[in-house]
């Protein structure tokens, strides 16, 4: 039984990588959106739970480069 956990649990962060990874897609373009129309870095962090770097970073970025 011991030797499911650590393949287990790799497979689960596996799978939980993925999940951010198409839901940040997703968000990157609204972030920038936001940015754009001066919703505050603080205001984004709070309503996506992405540092507020994060929010700079994708509000000034071509997703394209990054």
């Amino acid at each position: 039984m011991r030797e499911l956990l650590e393949p287990g649990g790799q497979r689960l962060r596996l799978v939980l990588v993925a999940e951010l990874e198409r839901v940040d897609a997703v968000l990157r373009p609204l972030v920038a959106q936001a940015v754009d129309v001066g919703v505050p870095y603080r205001r984004i962090a709070e309503l996506t739970s992405i540092s507020r770097a994060t929010g700079a970073r994708w509000g000034t970025t071509d997703p394209a480069s990054t």
